[in-house]
Order: structure tokens, then C-alpha cells, then sequence
């Protein structure tokens, strides 16, 4: 019988500390987040054809630049000054070279758009944590809003990138609450388990990206 209880508490006081350990995720290591992201800025670019695709693609490494920085904010400053430092610089230099080189300055509205729902995706990650609903929906907001705008620095419309964006984010949202879900009800959590269906989700949502770039690309 005590054996038992030493077991069952056992497996609470794991699964508690994963569940603590997940609510206090990295974003800086959060693998979905940077597929998603990368996936965004590559969509954009193909679906922006009316200026070269190195012009959007250079949009996309300055927000992947601000990404790094709001994701180091919200993981703690402490020890994040390089990755800051290197957002930063990316943020700043790579946006003024695509428009230097000749990018459609459009794209500054959508990043400015793009800067409401990161700033609150870093107030919630402090208040609620990585896993609720809340920050998941907010923060891939602020990730797939790349997409829209790579697309209008490589030449797209406001509305074509907003069906990009509309199109990209319900889905991924969709597929990373599942994860969400699955992590909170398995007990205890198996980080390779979740490391086996992260590369899953991310086959997945790479086979949607391609398929809602082709449909733009010939729509």
C-alpha cells in the first residue's frame, strides 16, 4: 500500500514539474514557433511576386529579427542581451535595405500591426504562461503576420495579404491547441513523444503552406 502512495505521488510530482517546466516554455526553443515563422516569411515572399523575392525575403529576415527579440523579452532578459542585441540589429538594418533596394514601404503598416499582438503575446506569457489559450492565439498571430508582410513588400495588395494571413493562422492556431490539448491531458508528459508529433505538426503545416501559396500564386 505504501508503495503504492510513494508511486502515485511519484507520478504526480513529475507530472507537476512538467507541467511547470511546459507553462514556462523557452519561446526561443519553441520549434513550432520557428517553423511557423519560417514557413510565414517563405509564403509571403512566393505569394509578393511584383519585386524580386530576395527584397520580401529581406523583410522576413527583419522579423525574424523581432521575433528573436520579443521571444528573448519574454523568456527573461537575464543572459539574452546577444540574442537581443542580434534581433535587434536584424529588425532594424534589414527592413531599411529592402526599402533602400527598392521593397514596397507597405509593408511598415503591416509591421506595425504585427507589433500589437507580439507586445501582448510577452504580457501574457508573464500572466498565464506558454500553454494558455490565450498566449498560443495571440503569439502565432504575432508570428504568421509575416506573411502579409513579406507578401506587400514583394509587391501584393492589403487584401491579398490579408487572405494569406487569414488563411495561414486559423490553421496553424487550430493544429497548436491540439498539441496544447494533448500535452495537458497526457500524464506524465513524454518529451520525446512530444518531440515525434512537433516534427509531425510541422509536415503538416508545411503541406498547408505550399498548398495555400499555390492557390494564391495562380489565383
Amino acid at each position: 500500500m505504501a508503495g503504492n502512495v510513494a508511486q502515485l505521488t511519484g507520478k504526480v510530482v513529475q507530472n507537476t514539474g512538467n507541467v511547470a517546466e511546459l507553462r514556462q516554455l523557452d519561446p526561443m526553443r519553441a520549434h513550432g514557433a520557428w517553423i511557423y515563422l519560417f514557413a510565414s516569411i517563405t509564403s509571403g515572399a512566393l505569394v509578393g511576386t511584383e519585386h524580386a523575392v530576395e527584397l520580401a525575403m529581406l523583410v522576413g529576415t527583419g522579423f525574424a529579427g523581432a521575433y528573436l527579440v520579443t521571444a528573448s523579452i519574454s523568456a527573461g532578459l537575464r543572459r539574452r542581451k546577444r540574442q537581443i542585441l542580434l534581433g535587434g540589429s536584424l529588425a532594424a538594418l534589414a527592413p531599411l535595405s529592402a526599402l533602400w533596394m527598392g521593397a514596397e514601404p507597405g509593408f511598415v503598416v503591416v509591421a506595425a500591426c504585427a507589433a500589437v499582438p507580439a507586445l501582448t503575446a510577452i504580457v501574457l506569457a508573464k500572466r498565464v504562461g506558454c500553454l494558455a489559450r490565450s498566449y498560443l492565439l495571440v503569439g502565432l498571430a504575432a508570428v504568421v503576420m509575416a506573411a502579409p508582410m513579406t507578401a506587400v513588400a514583394g509587391g501584393a495588395s492589403f487584401p491579398r495579404a490579408a487572405l494569406l494571413f487569414g488563411l495561414l493562422w486559423p490553421f496553424f492556431s487550430w493544429r497548436t491547441l491540439l498539441v496544447a490539448a494533448s500535452v495537458h491531458d497526457r500524464e506524465p508528459w513524454d518529451p520525446q513523444q512530444l518531440k515525434a508529433r512537433g516534427l509531425r505538426e510541422a509536415a503538416i503545416g508545411a503541406v498547408w503552406t505550399l498548398v495555400v501559396t499555390i492557390v494564391l500564386r495562380i489565383a
